[in-house]
């Protein structure tokens, strides 16, 4: 085996030694002060297998499938992006980083239930910021909150003399949400009631 060869900054002899300590192609390039393709290259030459971990194809499939873009899929597999990324491109698979992970059936029979943009999220086990995406690019409206009372209930109690305290207290609703719609409606403040006591 040669000593070095021309123009290389290394030994094959240094090359196999670091190979048997386990580094990969990159981390040996970082110790020989070469580049990782001449690394990869005379590594190859040489007949050495790579110490790139292997990637169960069963495994890889079941992720992909799924929808996990290249850093979910390598969190899966414990192994870094970048060497699934490397896989995935080897094997001809397109890149999954728009691939949607649910239908936008699913999400029309969420939205459909009323659902806001962080439920259907929940349901979807997906970020609510996708939810919402989903949401405006189907042209569609955001639910919002629920309100927990109607116009009309708000302009009953109003009618009997209670103040807002008091009709939050009955519709199961903040003070504060009562005195935004009643001031959405037009409707004047009513003062605490006289409950007998005095100073």
């Amino acid at each position: 085996m040669k000593s070095r060869r021309r123009g290389s900054p290394f030994t094959d002899q240094q090359l196999i030694d670091l190979h048997k300590e386990g580094l990969n192609d990159r981390e040996i390039a970082e110790a020989l002060g070469s580049n990782c393709r001449t690394v990869n290259g005379r590594r190859r030459k040489l007949g050495i297998e790579s110490t790139m971990p292997r990637i169960n194809h069963r495994r890889f499939l079941e992720l992909y499938e799924r929808g996990l873009n290249d850093p979910e899929i390598a969190g899966a597999l414990g192994m870094k992006g970048g060497t699934v990324w490397c896989y995935r491109k080897k094997h001809g698979f397109a890149s999954s980083w728009n691939k949607p992970s649910f239908t936008d059936q699913q999400f029309l029979t969420l939205y459909g239930k009323e659902l806001r943009d962080g439920e259907i999220a929940d349901e979807l086990d997906v970020p609510k910021y996708v939810a919402r995406y989903r949401r405006r690019k189907l042209g569609l409206k955001s639910h919002g909150y629920k309100r927990l009372f109607t116009d009309q209930q708000l302009i009953t109690l109003h009618g009997e003399g209670l103040n807002d305290k008091e009709k939050g207290k009955r519709l199961g609703a903040s003070k504060e949400v009562v005195f935004y719609h009643r001031n959405r409606l037009g409707l004047k403040a009513i003062g605490r009631r006289d409950t007998g006591w005095t100073r």
